[in-house]
């Protein structure tokens, strides 16, 4: 069966129904009710896949038996249907979540092999980015071309904020506008005077620094991200030019207040 879209169809996968329940309950939704014989007529699926897909549906209370012989069922509107799926995942998130806060993290890694670096790849280093902004406590250091700006509008007020974003067009009074009820330092730097800090801070030599700045100009500086919370956790993203962006993360102290204070020296500059 083609008529249905496919994007709606994983997109309810991806909110953790099977794609036999997706079918159904698009189907049941769009005609409101109907008899099970003709949802197995329609879509083509097996009939004891039907019924255990109309089960699993109905305990996720998604649909309803509304008469037993000839048997048929109806859907919950999808407005209803969409906000009862989020909510289940939502609920398991906060149960995983607490479940994983009183684990005894000693019973299943010892101490002494635990990573100084965690890698995230792809989206999930966008969910890190606002998992730790939202997690802030005192401060929030932040390196970063303007693409990771929106992150930081809901920011507690209350925090210490030191900002440098650099841009091809820097535009303090955009700036401003983003941080105008935050407290902190907020600059904007050129694209081109970072270049030459950077390469100058490497090397005094001027054939050196063209080499270097040459270099530079070949990466990517729109996804590069130096984030640190709290002088107590550090995410670092690479200015590297592909479409597969790596970060790394460390919750490692010294780790996070040198790398911190490396980027402030450079900073200061600027």
């Amino acid at each position: 069966m083609d008529k249905i879209p496919h994007e709606l169809i994983k997109s309810l996968m991806d909110l953790g129904l099977l794609e036999s329940e997706a079918k159904i309950y698009i189907t049941l939704a769009m005609m409101n009710n109907s008899e099970v014989k003709t949802l197995i007529e329609f879509l083509g699926l097996s009939k004891p896949n039907t019924y255990e897909s109309l089960r699993l549906l109905e305990e996720k209370g998604l649909v309803s038996l509304i008469n037993t012989r000839p048997m048929a069922y109806q859907a919950l509107p999808p407005d209803i249907g969409l906000e009862v799926l989020l909510k289940t995942h939502v609920d398991a998130k906060e149960k995983a979540k607490k479940i994983f806060s009183i684990m005894d993290k000693e019973k299943f890694v010892p101490k002494s092999s635990e990573a100084l670096w965690t890698v995230f790849n792809g989206e999930s280093i966008n969910y890190k980015i606002k998992d730790m902004i939202q997690n802030a406590k005192e401060s929030i250091f932040m390196i970063s071309s303007p693409k990771y700006i929106k992150y930081l509008e809901n920011a507690d007020t209350n925090l210490k904020f030191d900002i440098v974003l650099f841009s091809e067009t820097p535009s303090f009074e955009t700036l401003k506008e983003h941080f105008k009820d935050k407290k902190g330092n907020f600059k904007v730097v050129n694209e081109e005077d970072m270049l030459n800090i950077v390469a100058s801070s490497k090397t005094k030599d001027q054939k050196q620094f063209e080499i270097y700045k040459e270099a530079l100009l070949m990466v990517e500086y729109r996804n590069m991200i130096m984030l640190a919370i709290d002088d107590e956790e550090v995410l670092y993203m690479p200015p590297m030019s592909t479409d597969s962006l790596t970060a790394i993360n460390t919750k490692n102290k010294a780790m996070t207040i040198l790398m911190k204070i490396g980027l402030s020296d450079i900073t200061k500059q600027l």
